[in-house]
């Protein structure tokens, strides 16, 4: 089946936006600040994505739409459930949004930012999942009786974790659950890791904390960012295996430490509606 995996960049390393573009984490290209969601502990939530229709890669149902998801940044919220009012997904038109970075409203106490990633391609892939199987995602039993390697054709592997189309790839623990029921339709996903082409820059470059992993058991090493070279919209966190230099992964948001978020989309509304959970 037919899937697309979003290559990114570190927005860190990159120029400052000028321009909506699709991206996740930071803050929104544009946005109307009377529409910022809160959470129901009050808080300001942070943006964890605004990306614009893209079709066939993301189908918002029309080209007008861009989609935005936000996720509240309060320990202890209830982020996982899709209506538990400590995240939000919605659309709006392009031309409701403005021009420049909108900025969070102000908060009683900090009001951290998640990480920001641009996304600069798609790469096709196509899984091993025939058509006829789709149904079979989403519901409990039939999933069970899936073959292990069509109930994780990724292997668990990270950098088919954050994809648009195809059937969802669920975690291990949780299978299909807790998703909202017809006519939502599975639109993507967003895993915790996200994979960056390229060596490990340094963490004053990132403008977060880095870590190399030894290989055969060897010993971690931790390089801390100096405080002066923090980034506001920084990864949390980004890792690599002191052997590769093609590949590293970065940290942006919390899904559970480990886990994987999940859209569903309703096509058949205007403006369409959107649901966000995660699990792991």
């Amino acid at each position: 089946m037919q899937n697309f995996i979003p290559r990114f960049e570190v927005a860190t390393l990159r120029p400052p936006q000028t321009r909506l573009i699709p991206k996740l984490g930071g803050l929104p290209w544009g946005f109307p600040m009377d529409m910022w969601p809160r959470c129901y502990c009050s808080m300001p939530m942070g943006l964890l994505a605004q990306l614009p229709h893209h079709g066939p890669v993301l189908d918002l149902g029309d080209a007008r739409w861009v989609l935005h998801l936000f996720q509240c940044m309060t320990a202890g919220c209830f982020t996982w459930s899709y209506d538990g009012g400590c995240n939000a997904a919605f659309t709006l038109p392009r031309e409701s949004l403005g021009e420049g970075l909108t900025q969070a409203p102000p908060a009683p106490t900090e009001n951290p930012m998640h990480g920001e990633l641009w996304i600069t391609g798609w790469q096709e892939h196509e899984d091993a999942i025939p058509h006829d199987m789709r149904p079979a995602y989403f519901d409990v039993d039939a999933f069970s009786a899936l073959p292990h390697i069509l109930q994780f054709p990724h292997d668990f592997g990270c950098r088919l974790l954050t994809k648009t189309g195809g059937v969802p790839y669920w975690t291990r623990r949780a299978g299909p659950s807790g998703f909202p029921p017809a006519p939502f339709d599975y639109l993507m996903q967003i895993d915790t890791l996200i994979p960056i082409p390229g060596r490990l820059p340094d963490p004053s470059a990132l403008g977060c904390d880095v870590y190399e992993h030894g290989a055969n058991g060897q010993q971690m090493e931790a390089r801390p960012v100096p405080s002066v070279a923090k980034r506001e919209n920084a990864a949390w966190g980004a890792m690599q295996e002191r052997e590769r230099d093609d590949e590293y992964h970065v940290e942006f948001a919390n899904f559970g430490s480990d886990g994987t978020a999940y859209v569903f989309i309703d096509r058949q509304t205007t403006p369409p509606r959107v649901m966000l959970f995660w699990n792991r």
